[in-house]
């Protein structure tokens, strides 16, 4: 059985909950950086499992993710 977990604050998302799915990519060159999340528009267990998968139990969750992987402080 697969566990499926918030990338944000670690609940276990459980059969019957909605949860939101994203698919993440870094890619860090010798002159530039890019950073790019797809939020998917409906949660798929197909797709969840695949390595680059984010898992967020909620909206609130998926903002902290989106706004501590944009923020100026972190192209460092």
């Amino acid at each position: 059985m697969v566990t499926f977990t918030c990338d944000i604050c670690g609940r276990v998302k459980k059969p019957d909950q909605q949860w939101i799915l994203g698919s993440a990519a870094e890619s860090v060159g010798a002159v530039s950086e890019r950073r790019e999340v797809n939020i998917l528009s409906a949660w798929s267990d197909a797709q969840a499992v695949h390595p680059l998968a984010v898992h967020f139990c909620s909206e609130r969750c998926k903002d902290k993710y989106l706004n501590k992987l944009f923020s100026y402080g972190s192209a460092a």
